[in-house]
């Protein structure tokens, strides 16, 4: 049997065919790693919560949410990945899942293998510094902002509605507990430093303004000793 390291010593000699194959293969078993590592996190971080916790990152959204009975209907934005299934005993459980594009979003219907009690996790794509969500039914959300970013700031980014628990740890996470439904939740957030940043800037466009206004101030007092000159030898 040959290892990875027989087969890149191969590919390197020239002699192995699948060249290609092997390097594709190792590419998409290492984004296949992030993807688990993501939703194991998730998972993890949604713990004995009884609700929906979406963890942020810089790239994907990765979703938890609890799950009770033999079917379920999803309404996404985005096409799902990575979709797994567990019971509270962590154990997964397989489950049929269909869906359609339906007016801009992914109609996923799932039917699950038997009755069960425990958490459905999937990842979708999300870019930007800005979460939006709008609720679908009345359970409570956990949103947990990616490790070095935070929010609160009126300027740089703030958390609408205000939720009703903040937890700082190595990731920050918010959490409401009564929801609505068609209920939006909007979070704004940057980067731990980027408010010492912001206040740098603002003394160097202070100080700016400042030497600005101290010359033109002597500007005016220069020229005006010059006008009062000239007026005296007129």
């Amino acid at each position: 049997m040959l290892y990875i390291d027989d087969w890149r010593r191969l590919a390197n000699k020239g002699a192995c065919p699948y060249k290609g194959t092997v390097h594709l293969q190792l590419r998409m078993s290492f984004r296949s790693c992030i993807c688990a590592t993501s939703l194991l996190l998730c998972i993890a971080a949604a713990g004995e919560f009884n609700g929906t916790v979406y963890q942020l990152s810089e790239n994907q959204l990765a979703v938890t949410r609890a799950v009770q009975g033999m079917a379920l209907n999803l309404s996404l934005p985005a096409k799902a990945d990575n979709m797994a299934l567990r019971d509270q005993k962590g154990e997964e459980v397989d489950f049929n899942a269909s869906y359609i594009f339906w007016r801009g979003d992914y109609l996923y219907t799932l039917t699950f293998e038997r009755n069960v009690s425990g958490n459905l996790s999937y990842v979708l794509p999300h870019h930007g510094q800005e979460f939006l969500l709008l609720t679908k039914e009345n359970c409570p959300v956990r949103i947990i902002l990616p490790p070095g970013y935070t929010t609160g700031d009126r300027i740089l980014g703030i958390a609408r509605p205000t939720p009703d628990e903040v937890i700082e740890d190595s990731s920050m996470a918010l959490t409401w507990h009564n929801l609505t439904t068609d209920q939006l939740i909007d979070v704004s957030y940057y980067r731990n430093e980027a408010p010492q940043s912001l206040k740098r800037i603002l003394v160097i466009l202070a100080a700016a303004a400042l030497a600005l206004a101290l010359e033109y101030y002597l500007s005016i007092r220069k020229l005006r000793a010059v006008r009062e000159e000239a007026e005296k030898r007129a």
